[in-house]
Order: C-alpha cells, then structure tokens, then sequence
C-alpha cells in the first residue's frame, strides 16, 4: 500500500507540474502571437493602402493585455485586418538544407548532482539513454548557430530490484521551454527580427530614438 500511495503522489506531482508548464507555454504563445499581430499591422501600414486611419481613444488596449479588454464597450473596441496572405506548403527536408551550413552546438540537459537521487528511495540515479528533443537557431551577432537540446534519461539503481520498490523509478532532466513549439526559433532570433522590424518601421515613421 505504501508503494501505491508513494506512485499516486509522484502522479500528482507530475500532473501538476505538467500543467504549470502548459499553462507557461500559452502565455509564451499569447505573447509571441500578440507580437506577430503587431509586426502584420505594421508592415501593412508601410507597404499596403493606408487610407483608413483608426485614431487612438481612451479605450484602447495595450499589447500584452496590461488593461481588461473584456471591459471594453463595443463600439470602440480596437479592430485590426490582416491582409490575407499565402505561403508554400513546407516540404520534408526543408529545414535540414536551410540549416546545414551553420555551425552546430550541442546543448546537454543533465540534472545536478543533488537532483541524481530517486524520490522514492533516496538511491542514486544513473544515466539510461538521451534523445535529441528540438533544434534552435540562435542569434549571436554576425553569425547563427543550431543549437541541439539533447535531454539525458535517469534510472534509480535500486528501484525495481526488491519487493518494497518492484518498479523501475525513470527521470528524464527538465529542457528549457521553446518560444515556439515545433519551430527554430529561440528567444535571441526572434528578439533580433523583431528589433529588424521595428528599425524599419521606425525610419519609415520618421519615429525619434527613446
């Protein structure tokens, strides 16, 4: 029974963490998209008609939601039209040959040496196995390097081998959360195009620096 209780409450653990990170995940898509829709906007003011100018009012929202836009009256909610645009269906291999000729850097997720040690019964944790979890491309200035997370699986020593523990205990290292899932980008690529895109909107707002 003891062996059940201690299964349950790693189970909750887990679930709770699992859901904290998911909860982290769509805040950093909310945010990212929130940021896409501004950079849309703003490229359609630069190169697309700009005869319908919404003039600021009091009502208006902030980007990342700072004020309760559920608040808002209706009629002058903010309104914003993308312009319907297309893009090529992405091929299997694609990214590879993008890819191929940056450097490339191997990020290991290992965990501490006082995080090696199982929950259930105090043992040491030795290494099982790793698995390559995603690629990035990160930004350093005047060059792009892949970067590879590769995260390392632990295994307790003594967990499965008696009766008081019967099942194998199995930890794998944490890996830091993405800006994008299934996507290159790391947090210093996406702050470098963002940084291009507001530069040229800027000059071509003639908006002074600070």
């Amino acid at each position: 029974m003891q062996v059940i209780d201690e299964k349950d409450q790693r189970i909750k653990q887990l679930e709770n963490e699992n859901q904290k990170l998911q909860e982290q995940v769509k805040r950093l898509e909310h945010n990212v998209e929130a940021l896409t829709q501004a950079i849309l906007h703003a490229s359609k003011q630069q190169f697309g008609a700009s005869s319908e100018k919404t003039p600021p009012t009091e009502w208006q929202s902030s980007l990342f939601g700072e004020e309760d836009a559920d608040n808002l009256p209706l009629p002058y909610a903010p309104v914003i039209h993308i312009k319907e645009h297309q893009r090529p269906v992405r091929k299997k291999g694609d990214r590879e040959k993008l890819t191929q000729g940056l450097a490339r850097e191997t990020v290991e997720c290992v965990l501490n040496p006082e995080e090696s040690v199982c929950e259930i019964c105090s043992s040491e944790l030795k290494v099982i196995g790793k698995k390559k979890v995603r690629s990035e491309m990160e930004y350093i200035p005047a060059k792009l390097v892949m970067k590879d997370y590769v995260q390392y699986v632990y295994k307790c020593v003594e967990c499965g081998k008696n009766d008081e523990n019967p099942y194998d205990a199995i930890y794998s290292a944490p890996v830091p959360v993405p800006v994008l899932i299934h996507s290159i980008a790391s947090p210093s690529s996406v702050a470098w195009i963002m940084c291009k895109r507001w530069n040229t909107y800027r000059i071509v707002k003639k908006i002074p620096l600070g």
